[in-house]
């Protein structure tokens, strides 16, 4: 299974973060997964491909090509996709998975994540989708989508459609059994 990791592309939170990247991408490769990300070296995204990368899995980033700068790639991608703009990097990202991850990051990974809830919530895709998270970090946007169904703005069949974990095996675990592709 393909799965397109989302995730901050900045050093500096809490080193936790990045062990939690890091154990994420090690236990996908171990299953036999391949990560499509947006082919940083920095971040929670770095962590994660570092962890595929070393424990043997297929690391595919995407990027526009405005990132192709010395030591901002990650250089140990078994393959690496420039593209000419973020729309068309997300574009390919998602068509090329399988399911859908979000480590904790910023306003990039908020838009990556909530895309895919949305095209989910509307019937437009099937394909499962997980946050992983870290101190709560993802708390406050599963309060948002509960705040959405109770206010009216959202059915509450949001609330099936995504999980959230702190344990990467158990979010893999999910992942595995909501794939219908």
């Amino acid at each position: 299974m393909t799965i397109c990791v989302f995730g901050a592309s900045r050093d500096d939170p809490d080193p936790g973060f990045f062990r939690l990247g890091e154990a994420l991408g090690e236990a996908m490769a171990r299953r036999g997964h391949a990560m499509i990300f947006g082919g940083g070296a920095h971040g929670l995204m770095g962590a994660a491909a570092r962890g595929c990368a070393r424990g043997g899995g297929t690391v595919i980033g995407v990027a526009p090509r405005f990132f192709d700068m010395p030591g901002v790639l990650f250089e140990q991608s078994d393959e690496m996709v420039l593209t000419g703009t973020m729309s068309e990097r997300k574009e390919i990202m998602t068509g090329r998975s399988d399911a859908f991850l979000a480590l904790p990051g910023g306003l990039g990974t908020l838009d990556e994540i909530f895309e895919v809830l949305t095209l989910r919530a509307l019937g437009r895709d099937s394909r499962p989708i997980a946050f992983l998270d870290y101190d709560d970090y993802w708390l406050g946007a599963e309060r948002m989508i509960e705040t959405a169904v109770e206010r009216g703005f959202a059915g509450t069949s949001v609330r099936e459609i995504y999980g959230r974990f702190s344990d990467p095996e158990k979010c893999l675990d999910y992942l595995e059994r909501g794939t219908v592709r």
